[in-house]
């Protein structure tokens, strides 16, 4: 019962792929500011001997939201109907998690206390517009769901949102 599940899945993901080429394309030939696809990605990289390195750079995590993402749209199995509501979700997404300067900077020796203070201050303000373009996105996309891919939403996409 399992397989048949996963090959139906399989088999609808690649009638999606054929159908809907413009959702698929951000994650095939890169859109602007999304860094490319999963081009070069090795099919086994869920099980690479460097998942247990604690060493994560800026391009190993957006190559995990990336991915994340990809496989979530793939899981969710998208419509046509519904992919400008995933791309501006999925947009919103990469806008929050690949802004420079979002994590936590030392201080600067050029800034007095009040000035660092300000500084994050400010980053924290961004962050929350940020996030809050997610939360809006994906009450869009959420309302235009089936039952069945709430459910899927719900057991995984906080593990997409940064």
């Amino acid at each position: 019962m399992t397989m048949n599940r996963s090959l139906q899945r399989l088999a609808l993901a690649a009638a999606l792929v054929a159908v809907g080429g413009h959702g698929f394309a951000q994650f095939g030939g890169g859109g602007a500011g999304m860094g490319g696809g999963r081009r070069g990605a090795r099919p086994d990289s869920t099980t690479s001997p460097r998942n247990g390195d604690s060493l994560s750079t800026p391009a190993t995590a957006a190559g995990k939201i990336r991915d994340k993402l990809y496989d979530l749209r793939l899981q969710l199995m998208i419509t046509p109907e519904q992919s400008p509501l995933w791309d501006r979700f999925s947009d919103a997404v990469w806008d929050l998690a690949g802004r420079p300067g979002m994590t936590a900077a030392a201080p600067s020796d050029d800034l007095n206390a009040v000035q660092f203070a300000q500084q994050r201050a400010a980053q924290a303000q961004d962050r929350a517009r940020r996030t809050q373009a997610v939360s809006d996105s994906l009450s869009k996309l959420y309302d235009a769901m089936t039952p069945e891919q709430r459910h899927t939403a719900d057991q995984n996409l906080p593990a997409v949102i940064p």
